[in-house]
């Protein structure tokens, strides 16, 4: 309702939260989900996204996971053991007008991924169709939120209490003004990703840390795309090489100088 979203503003306001940058080439991305597309799977970039999110804070940053409470008016840190992610849903109220959901998997980075996939799915359509149980929006620990579909580059959302981490991704497309001329000079898409994080226990080292993670695990490090494929049963196809330019280069200029006496 309007009135819970009112109250969870007003306690996020009590975060104190700073924020991480980091653009990442795309190409790697691109042409796994191709494959996958090929293959017969129907695989977006969020799924790949948010399964590498959920792995590179499992496997590698558990403390972007972690959480802040006052306990007896004293502060602690929560520590879940497990990365419950939530998935901020963009949904249509029957009134219309616009509300936002964000449905949790549950220890969502020791799932295989067609068991993270169908997690994800059923969320987004219970979300869709109004059918969310309090269960299922209870107990995230670290989010993703994806405004890049409606073009945005980059976004700084709201850290929510008792997550460590929101994770927002950004379009994906050439970087601003390459538009035109991106594949004729051979230049890589790229997307953006922020880390918006509750400074009072992570540091923005471990923030930017996290986002370098989520990167290598998109680029096809720590067996990323092979653990993928072969949770699908696909063959790993060969890697994604970055694209060629289609103008020649242009020749380089006559020398001028004069040779030494």
């Amino acid at each position: 309702s309007s009135a819970m979203l009112a109250r969870y503003m007003d306690e996020s306001r009590a975060i104190p939260t700073a924020t991480s940058f980091r653009t990442i080439t795309v190409t790697t991305l691109d042409g796994r989900r191709k494959q996958l597309k090929e293959a017969g799977h129907r695989v977006s970039f969020t799924h790949l996204i948010a399964h590498a999110v959920a792995r590179a804070a499992t496997e590698r940053m558990p403390v972007m996971a972690t959480h802040f409470a006052e306990i007896d008016g004293k502060p602690h840190v929560i520590d879940d053991g497990a990365v419950n992610l939530g998935i901020a849903v963009d949904v249509e109220k029957k009134g219309g007008g616009r509300t936002l959901m964000v449905p949790v998997i549950k220890d969502a980075g020791r799932l295989t991924f067609p068991q993270f996939v169908e997690a994800f799915n059923e969320l987004i359509a219970k979300a869709r169709e109004n059918r969310l149980t309090a269960d299922d929006l209870q107990g995230a620990n670290l989010t993703l939120t994806n405004p890049g579909g409606i073009g945005t580059i980059a976004s700084v959302p709201r850290l929510m209490q008792g997550q460590g981490t929101i994770v927002a991704t950004g379009a994906i497309g050439y970087p601003p003004g390459l538009a035109g001329i991106g594949a004729a000079i051979g230049a890589e898409k790229v997307m953006t990703i922020t880390s918006t994080y509750d400074h009072r226990i992570i540091q923005g080292a471990e923030s930017g840390q996290f986002l370098q993670e989520i990167e290598n695990y998109l680029q096809g490090e720590y067996g990323f795309y092979e653990q993928v494929f072969s949770d699908l049963g696909v063959p790993l196809g060969p890697a994604p090489t970055a694209p060629t330019p289609s103008v020649p280069a242009a020749p380089a200029p006559a020398e001028t100088t004069e040779a030494a006496p």
